[in-house]
């Protein structure tokens, strides 16, 4: 799988901020709606968009409010600033990501999130050198699983489909990868389960990022 081009999603794949997401999506649902959901129930939820999320976890009679709970979480997980209470980088991304740039591949991150709050993630943890960090919220893009991101940024940065890979940690990530006619590598450590993984069926599933190294250079 010798490579040019690495798309990464990010949350449960470069950052394990699933801590502050859950919270924050608990805060909204208990401020608004009186009630909050499990861990087990949150997972489930994996690689959807935010608006979907809500929409999914409402009651039929509050499933038409499912915009204003996204409004009421954008503001007190990114405006209040609850966007990394507890994010931390998973083991070796810091390491292998700095390690790719060097040896002089492409990088982007295509992610569910908004681009102001990546922004501001990928400045904390002094990620360098991503050649694109574009979200579908709060953006033009459609969401992820359909692949119109991915198409853009092998568009703009003239690479081949052959030559790209996605790495995610959601089914969504793979059927992604899949609808862009691309490679794709799921983890195993972030957020869906292993099962949905293998059943979405990606070129190959690792357990640690700092296998990346390998996988994309074997030919």
């Amino acid at each position: 799988m010798e490579k040019k081009l690495l798309i990464f999603d990010v949350d449960g794949t470069v950052w394990d901020s699933e801590k502050d997401v859950f919270l924050s999506f608990n805060h909204t649902l208990k401020t608004l709606a009186g009630f909050e959901i499990s861990k087990e129930e949150f997972q489930k939820l994996a690689g959807m968009h935010l608006g979907a999320m809500f929409e999914k976890v409402l009651p039929e009679d509050k499933k038409s409010l499912a915009g204003e709970y996204e409004k009421a979480y954008k503001k007190y997980y990114i405006d209040e600033e609850h966007y990394a209470d507890a994010t931390e980088l998973f083991p070796n991304v810091k390491k292998m990501i700095d390690k790719f740039k060097s040896e002089g591949y492409y990088m982007a991150v295509a992610s569910s999130k908004p681009k102001r709050i990546l922004d501001k993630m990928m400045s904390k943890f002094d990620l360098n050198g991503f050649d694109y960090v574009l979200g579908t919220e709060e953006s033009n893009f459609k969401h992820k699983p359909d692949p119109e991101i991915v198409n853009y940024i092998m568009d703009n940065l003239n690479v081949t489909k052959d030559d790209s890979v996605i790495i995610g940690d959601s089914k969504s990530d793979i059927l992604t990868g899949k609808n862009a006619g691309i490679d794709t590598i799921a983890v195993t450590y972030g957020y869906d389960k292993k099962e949905n993984l293998e059943n979405a069926e990606p070129t190959y599933i690792i357990d640690n990022f700092g296998d990346l190294d390998n996988i994309i250079k074997k030919k």
